[in-house]
């Protein structure tokens, strides 16, 4: 079979259009929200101490502890509002550590749909929080 500058141009075409038509992860979905926490120690301006996702799908919120530098991560998870009424808290600690729940988990880890969800994202040891971050996503999923 001969290949010819034809069908080379017609295979091209075929890949960009499938390419063009399957949506790539940050187009997948509005419902997925990065947060970080209110500080950047350490050798730059994206150097967090931890790092959180909210998916709306499943209402999953997962949270990393990402510095060694002594401090754990907290996440309050509120409605309306990041200082509004508490669902609720959760802490992980060591770098490279995560937590994560979800509705299926059930009870306050089911988030209320068509609500705006707040989130307090923090710095925690010894009891007390610092160099917090607030967030607020409306979860219609």
């Amino acid at each position: 079979m001969k290949f010819t500058m034809r069908k080379a141009l017609g295979v091209a075409a075929a890949v960009t259009a499938l390419t063009v038509a399957l949506p790539s992860p940050a187009m997948a979905s509005d419902s997925y929200h990065v947060m970080n926490t209110g500080d950047a120690f350490g050798g730059g301006i994206f150097d967090y101490s931890g790092e959180a996702y909210f998916t709306e799908h499943g209402d999953i919120v997962k949270i990393c502890d990402t510095d060694a530098d002594g401090y754990a991560v907290k996440m309050w998870v509120n409605l309306d509002e990041p200082h509004g009424p508490n669902l609720y808290t959760f802490t992980r600690g060591g770098e490279g550590n995560c937590a994560t729940h979800r509705a299926s988990d059930g009870g306050a880890y089911n988030l209320p749909e068509n609500k705006y969800i707040g989130f307090l994202f923090c710095r925690y040891k010894d009891g007390h929080e610092s160099e917090c971050a607030g967030y607020r996503f409306y979860n219609d999923h």
